[in-house]
């Protein structure tokens, strides 16, 4: 794989994960509760039932997710073609998905959740009458839905994705 490919590899990588913190931060912003399903337990019994706003964000920023995890590839893939000339088999869509998951995967447990969410320095995250919980900076616990025993399926997902992706571009390499 070239220095091409590598560089335009990570520059989507850094974008992706960039985009997602920027999702969920503005969901934060319109509703706080949002999130509420990731939060852990003793906060979530504390606060109480997601509101109806944060129920419809929740479900606007997995759209943008969605959304993101499947154009991130696919402009990704398209502007490896154009820049090198040659269509992307199945080897550069896999190493391009994992790269991009395992980037996102990062982002998620060292950006928003060890550093926004265990060291709360604004209430973007703190929920009303949650305030001062412990909970709030236990950063085992983010680790612990990241790599659930016996099976760490989240981190699985990340070779997952990059078949997925890998798939996809063998299957664009056959018909085009």
């Amino acid at each position: 794989m070239s220095a091409m490919f590598w560089s335009l590899t990570l520059l989507y990588a850094l974008g992706f994960g960039g985009a997602f913190v920027v999702l969920v931060l503005a969901g934060q912003l319109v509703a706080r509760d949002a999130l509420l399903h990731d939060y852990p337990p003793a906060i979530q019994q504390r606060y109480g039932p997601q509101s109806a706003r944060g129920r419809r964000v929740a479900r606007w920023t997995s759209a943008g997710t969605a959304l993101l995890l499947v154009a991130t590839p696919l402009l990704g893939m398209l502007s490896l073609a154009h820049h090198t000339g040659a269509v992307p088999g199945f080897w550069d869509g896999f190493v391009f998905g994992t790269v991009l998951f395992a980037t996102l995967t990062a982002a998620d447990l060292v950006i928003i959740d060890w550093w926004l969410f265990c060291t709360p320095r604004s209430r973007l995250f703190v929920l009303p009458g949650t305030e001062g919980m412990p909970e709030y900076t236990d950063r085992a616990f983010h680790l612990r839905v990241l790599v659930p025993a016996p099976v760490p399926w989240p981190l699985l997902a990340i070779p997952g994705y990059g078949l997925a992706v890998g798939g996809a571009a063998a299957l664009a390499g056959v018909l085009l």
